[in-house]
């Protein structure tokens, strides 16, 4: 039987055995929460987790220097102490006494090791940009310096000494991310491929992987060694991975106590019903969605071309009839919630301008309309995603008199086209990981860098954002961020849509679980009511 077969079988018997279970689940597993991830996690390894799914699973089995609070703020965790020297450049961390799952203790040493090997210049990650702000982080990467002058040092087993290139106002929030969590030395050199399997996991978070059944189930159980167990108030989770209409079925069914944002979407004609019923939870998130640009296809090198297929969109439409979900149309990158600039840069479904500057490239390049029905925008399958791009090539329709292709894809394949420019328009969102306009901006700064995936580079946006690092009066700062998404949105080798929101919906048992506004999830807090 083909493996293909094979698995979509082995779900079918899962879901049919999750919705037999009907009480008995219920009586059994009165302090275990079921959540969906909805896929495999892309890694288990923090140094190389990017997807919501993998970071909020790498929350529950790590710990870092500091985790964000329940006010949305960083707090620390492992650091039970700081001292910041007076140019805000050199961070002390004093850490506290902890194990490792295994029972190894957490040294300062694991921290290094962990930012070194992401560093080093043969690791693929795809994170390693964010290290950055430590001293000598890109030239340690670029092999232009040795990994030994990365700007970290293990004073002792508990101090530990952090060296940035800059000031960086935002690197407490920065150090709770997974690709700055510590790694067990003495396992990864004996192990390399320790994150793959469970029997080989090792983590210092509040849970450990107690089961990992790939593309299929992951267990999760309270740590008691973990420095704060007590607050832990939970007996463990247990992760399924089902499509998202299946999830919908199981939350109705009283099988799952949280579906939705972030690890997967509501289904859209299931939107209106739970608004109905006021059944649904919506957060205003800082993500955004836009279309990526291969600026390097024919047609699509002109900045004047990208302009008015921008100005073609309407997002007011799409937001109301489509995603359905408090979105707010995009005018710009980086997301109103980071204040930094809140006029838009261009106007909303303004169609005249854009036939006029259409029209104008026709002439100017002497090509006709029918050339552009060669473009395709290409998105990962979903129901949602097909409506998006499905309304956005009706609308240039309209507007021009061109029918551009639609091209959806699975996920997998979907990156791998990205990774290798290998498309035209592509439909994508960038979340942020810490609340500072840079997270959005940093991602177009090179075009060798696999955030970008545009060919689009420009000197003076990558001089001023240096130059923007080195700012320490956040008015100045802002100022020159904000000069930086000009540039990008003149020349547009992304075109916004819109600010995304998270929707979701829970268990009225489930309490105190943390959604962060940049979509982290986080169940350290979490309790379970008894059902009577």
């Amino acid at each position: 039987m083909p493996d293909m077969y094979r698995a979509k079988i082995q779900k079918s018997l899962l879901f049919l055995m999750l919705l037999a279970g009907g009480c008995q689940s219920s009586n059994t597993k009165q302090n275990i929460v079921q959540i969906n991830l909805v896929g495999e996690p892309h890694a288990l390894d923090p140094r190389l987790a990017r997807d919501p799914q993998s970071q909020t699973l790498l929350r529950m089995f790590f710990e870092g220097l500091t985790r964000v609070g329940q006010n949305d703020e960083p707090q620390l965790a492992l650091a039970k102490g700081v001292e910041i020297s007076e140019d805000l450049k050199t961070y002390t961390f004093t850490l506290r006494e902890s194990k490792w799952s295994n029972g190894d203790p957490v040294k300062a040493s694991d921290f290094v090791y962990a930012w070194r090997k992401t560093l080093s210049p043969g690791f693929p990650s795809d994170n390693a940009y964010q290290l950055y702000v430590l001293k000598n982080g890109q030239a340690v990467k670029e092999g232009s310096r040795k990994v030994d002058e990365l700007g970290v040092l293990a004073v002792d087993e508990r101090t530990l000494l952090v060296e940035l290139e800059y000031p960086t106002p935002y690197v407490l929030e920065l150090f709770a991310m997974p690709f700055f969590f510590p790694v067990n030395q003495l396992v990864d050199e004996r192990q390399p491929k320790w994150a793959e399997k469970q029997e080989t996991y090792v983590g210092n978070g509040p849970f450990l992987l107690s089961q990992w059944r790939h593309h299929d189930e992951i267990r999760a159980e309270k740590n008691p060694d973990y420095w704060e167990a007590n607050i832990v108030q939970i007996d463990g989770i247990e992760i399924v991975m089902l499509e998202a209409d299946t999830e919908m079925s199981l939350f109705e069914k009283k099988q799952l106590h949280w579906a939705g944002s972030p690890l997967s979407q509501i289904p859209v004609d299931a939107i209106n019903s739970l608004k109905k019923k006021q059944e649904v939870f919506v957060k205003p998130m800082a993500e955004t969605a836009f279309l990526r640009v291969n600026t390097k296809e024919p047609l699509l090198d002109c900045p004047k071309v990208r302009r008015a297929l921008a100005l073609a969109i309407d997002r007011e439409a799409i937001v109301e009839h489509v995603t359905q979900g408090g979105q707010l149309p995009a005018m710009r990158l980086v997301p109103p919630s980071m204040l930094l600039q809140q006029d838009p840069y261009f106007k909303d479904g303004a169609t005249e301008s854009a036939v006029d500057l259409f029209n104008e490239v026709l002439e100017e390049q002497e090509l006709s309309k029918q050339d552009f029905s060669k473009i395709t925008l290409l998105y990962i399958s979903s129901k949602r995603a097909h409506l998006i791009a499905q309304a956005i090539q009706q609308q240039w329709e309209k507007a021009f008199g061109v029918r551009i292709g639609l091209e959806s894809v699975e996920r997998k394949i979907y990156f791998d086209r990205l990774a290798h420019q290998n498309f035209d328009l592509a439909f994508c969102s960038w979340g942020a990981d810490f609340h500072d306009p840079v997270n959005f901006l940093e991602v177009f700064k090179y075009k060798s860098q696999s955030t970008n995936n545009t060919h689009w580079e420009d000197p003076e946006y990558i001089q001023i954002l240096n130059d923007s690092y080195r700012l320490t009066n956040p008015d100045d700062r802002y100022q020159a961020l904000a000069k930086c998404e000009k540039i990008l949105m003149d020349a547009m080798p992304i075109i916004p849509i819109f600010h995304y929101s998270m929707l979701y919906v829970k268990d009225k048992r489930l309490n105190d679980v943390f959604l962060s506004s940049l979509g982290g999830l986080d169940f350290k807090w979490a309790s379970l009511e008894n059902e009577n």
